[in-house]
């Protein structure tokens, strides 16, 4: 009994400790992200790649609807044509 109440207390006792810790360590690597993320240098790189995605998605968007669109005949005719034979 004495050494359950012993191990529950230095449980108790770690948690304790460790919450503090590591809440000092969470809120330090939370600053340190956000002064990342807001540097300039960052936000440049952000923005320019937003605007190649942007860029990119515009250019060869309609080039895979098109393919989209090819696969999905081919395989609508497969169903169609083993549906026949079926019956």
């Amino acid at each position: 009994m004495k050494a359950k109440l012993a191990f529950i207390a230095g449980a108790g006792i770690g948690y304790v400790l460790g919450t503090r810790a590591g809440r000092q360590q969470f809120e330090a690597i939370q600053g340190w992200s956000r002064s990342v993320w807001q540097d300039p240098r960052v936000q440049s790189q952000v923005n320019d790649l937003e605007a190649k995605a942007s860029d990119l998605a515009k250019t060869e968007g309609a080039a895979l609807k098109d393919k989209v669109t090819v696969a999905v005949k081919s395989v609508v005719d497969a169903v169609k044509d083993k549906s026949s034979d079926s019956a």
